[in-house]
């Protein structure tokens, strides 16, 4: 009987300390649970905001630009105007690969673009708008780009540009392991060439069609048009809208804001 009590009193004890072990687990877990949540972006979202119409991010050891990216869509650019509005950069258009017949297009504004944007202080990247779905096909998009910028100085990343077409298109049948391997090797190549390359996507073609975690070794170009910023993860560039408005050119126009640690 005296052995009984003992061992009632031993599992009471147990009991006790398991219950006040996890009652002190649950206390710290809830006084902590901001501290998980802002762990868990990489810039702090609170600091993003509106002023003036551009997009800013209001921390010391930031550096920020505002920027456009634009193609033969866009027609002709004054790019002094484009300039005295506030615009530091821009990314513009190398060319595409058709979505359906595959073939290489360059845009036909470009050189216009790179050239007069440089003559006005507009620092200048390029893109790239790939379809292409063989490791060859991306070289010759390579090739290209590369042909394309060698005589302009480049200031910002060359970029590699692959999206879901309306109507369907080569790369629907691509898996994710094919998508991803494509825009490496493109990158690769581009830093091999002394550029710095970068990924463009939204968010869910960023999750979804790439496997996010080999392609972020690689800075990102977010594209989601919104004043908040629904990406944790780090990306240094971010496409907030697509129907800005920029002294210089006609109609809606890609706003970016670009950010460099100090």
């Amino acid at each position: 009987m005296r052995k009984l009590k003992i061992g009632r009193i031993l599992t009471l004890f147990v009991v006790l300390i398991l219950v006040v072990t996890a009652s002190v687990y649950c206390i710290r877990t809830f006084f902590r649970q901001d501290e998980i949540i802002e762990e868990k972006s990489y810039y702090d979202l609170d600091l993003f905001s509106m002023e003036n119409g551009w997009m800013t991010y209001k921390d010391t050891s930031y550096k920020s630009l505002t920027g456009i990216d634009v193609s033969s869509h866009n027609q002709y650019i004054d790019w002094y105007s484009v300039k005295q509005a506030g615009i530091d950069f821009a990314m513009i258009r190398v060319g595409y690969r058709g979505a359906q017949e595959g073939i290489l297009h360059e845009d036909a504004y470009f050189n216009t673009n790179m050239q007069t944007a440089i003559q006005n202080k507009i620092k200048v990247g390029a893109y790239f708008f790939s379809s292409a779905i063989t490791e060859d096909e991306i070289d010759e998009e390579v090739n290209m780009v590369l042909n394309e910028i060698r005589n302009y100085k480049i200031d910002m990343p060359i970029v590699f540009d692959m999206e879901e077409f309306e109507n369907g298109g080569r790369i629907d049948n691509l898996t994710q392991e094919q998508r991803t391997n494509l825009a490496l090797r493109f990158c690769g190549k581009i830093k091999k060439a002394g550029y710095d390359p970068m990924i463009y996507g939204n968010m869910t073609w960023l999750y979804q069609n790439y496997d996010f975690e080999k392609i972020s070794k690689y800075p990102i170009w977010l594209a989601s048009y919104s004043s908040d910023c629904p990406m944790e993860d780090k990306f240094e560039m971010w496409q907030y809208s697509n129907i800005g408005q920029v002294n210089g050119v006609e109609g809606d126009v890609d706003i970016n804001i670009y950010l460099q640690k100090k």
